[in-house]
């Protein structure tokens, strides 16, 4: 009779445990962060008070996060990440309008109910693409959009006077000002003041339309 030795398969089941032990440590800090950053701000929280909300230590926090900022980025992925899901569910051929019409109100449903960290998320999300611009793989939700641009820019929905990548990435931009505009003075739903954006942005960007051709007058019939 054959012997199997189950050490092997134990050490494995004692590893997937450990991982998901670490994971859901990982997502409680993550959490009670972002609790601590609504209450008392993110320049002024103290990561004692994550922990404690956590119910790990002080080096644990540092462990899964070694910054505040690294807790921005994560929420900022994970918004990216929503939006991204909703604009891959649509067709490849749909319209540029149709795309920023489900950017816009998934940024609308997102920051609406969660508005206390816009200022920090949006700072953060600004400076890491400035840090990488050269590398438009480092961000989904700018991959993403540049290549409904780039497709945009193929049928001729835009002008042809910059890239539809830069476009995109200027469009992008131009997003992130509208948030800390409608965070500053919220008197108006989120959608409205992003949908008023975007038509200010394209007054310039969409591509011009040919103009009607003038009818040559008769002339007059001289007698």
């Amino acid at each position: 009779m054959t012997h199997v030795s189950v050490l092997p398969v134990a050490k494995r089941s004692a590893g997937a445990g450990r991982e998901l032990q670490r994971q859901e440590t990982r997502r409680r800090l993550y959490q009670c962060a972002l609790d601590v950053f609504r209450r008392d701000g993110v320049a002024n929280c103290r990561i004692e008070d994550i922990a404690k909300a956590a119910g790990v230590s002080r080096g644990a926090f540092y462990f899964h996060f070694p910054t505040k900022e690294d807790v921005l980025l994560e929420r900022m992925r994970e918004t990216e990440a929503q939006i991204c899901a909703a604009i891959d569910a649509l067709a490849d051929d749909a319209t540029l309008e149709c795309v920023l019409a489900v950017l816009i109100g998934k940024l609308a449903d997102i920051w609406e109910r969660d508005p206390g960290l816009l200022p920090a998320v949006a700072s953060t999300a600004l400076y890491y693409t400035a840090s990488t611009m050269s590398d438009q793989e480092a961000s989904r939700l700018r991959s993403v959009l540049c290549a409904r641009f780039r497709r945009a820019a193929e049928r001729r929905e835009l002008s042809a006077r910059l890239p539809g990548d830069l476009v995109g990435d200027l469009y992008l931009g131009h997003m992130l000002v509208g948030l800390l505009g409608w965070y500053g003075k919220q008197e108006l739903p989120l959608g409205t003041v992003l949908s008023g954006m975007t038509e200010l942005f394209f007054a310039g960007a969409r591509a011009e339309k040919p103009k009607p051709r003038r009818r040559k007058q008769a002339r007059p019939k001289v007698h």
